[in-house]
């Protein structure tokens, strides 16, 4: 607690009840000030999901905390893991969850047929993000849209990383990741799990390890980017005019990019 915050500190004013007012008062603030990110995020999120989201959809991956909607939409939440996996994997009693969606794939899914495809922070966790995103668009409706949320690395534990080479992730969509996999556990290890919490696992461990992880599926962040390198991946994505980028925002530390498609 901070001085400001406690009656003992103000209590030396000459005036009945100040020093628990004014307490009170710098305990607000305080509260306001550390809550402001989040609601800088939420205040985006619902601003732009005010502009293009509408008809039903559906959102991938949303787990504890779902992307806001307008009343008007209609959505369904869907993750490759069940209830009880995703309130375990966020340490929550409640999550958002109506049936499986696999938001690499999007398999099951028919074609041209949903008014808006919803992903938040999770395109870095999958192996194949370049066709994820073909797969979003492929099951849209034209000028539906999909609404990506992808954080920028140098404001999140992957700061340590390097941006994901586009020609990666080209290898990666003519193959699902299968060959960049365990390299990809291994700059996961060395560039992430070591410097950020402390990994000492030695350099000749590190694809032992890795191997490991992969055998039990381990989710991490395969892919890592900055604003501009993934600005770049949308600008190969779109090369076949299959989507046009039309609104994009960024705020505290996520991008917020809407794909419509052609």
């Amino acid at each position: 607690m901070h001085q400001g915050e406690t009656s003992d500190f103000w209590v030396q004013y000459p005036v009945d009840d100040l020093s628990t007012r004014v307490a009170a008062l710098h305990q607000q603030r305080r509260l306001l000030l550390e809550s402001l990110p989040a609601k800088e995020v939420e205040i985006a999120r619902r601003t732009v999901s005010g502009v293009f989201i509408h008809g039903n959809g559906i959102e991938a991956g949303a787990g504890a905390r779902p992307f806001p909607i307008p009343a008007t939409a209609k959505c369904f939440y869907g993750d490759i893991r069940d209830g009880e996996q995703l309130k375990a994997y966020f340490k929550a009693d409640e999550v958002s969850i109506d049936g499986a969606i696999d938001a690499q794939t999007y398999v099951g899914i028919e074609d041209d047929s949903l008014d808006f495809v919803i992903s938040a922070h999770v395109i870095e966790h999958l192996e194949n993000p370049l066709g994820s995103i073909a797969n979003a668009i492929r099951v849209l409706k034209p000028r539906g849209v999909h609404l990506l949320v992808v954080p920028d690395l140098r404001f999140t534990f992957d700061k340590h990383r390097q941006p994901t080479p586009l020609d990666h992730l080209i290898k990666d969509a003519a193959d699902g990741g299968l060959r960049s996999r365990i390299t990809d556990y291994i700059a996961f290890l060395r560039d992430v799990a070591r410097p950020e919490w402390g990994n000492q696992t030695l350099d000749e461990d590190l694809e032992k390890v890795a191997t490991e992880m992969s055998e039990r599926n381990q989710d991490i962040h395969f892919h890592a980017w900055t604003t501009e390198t993934f600005r770049d991946l949308l600008d190969y994505a779109s090369s076949d005019r299959s989507f046009r980028v039309v609104g994009d925002a960024f705020v505290i530390n996520e991008n917020i990019f809407v794909l419509e498609k052609n």
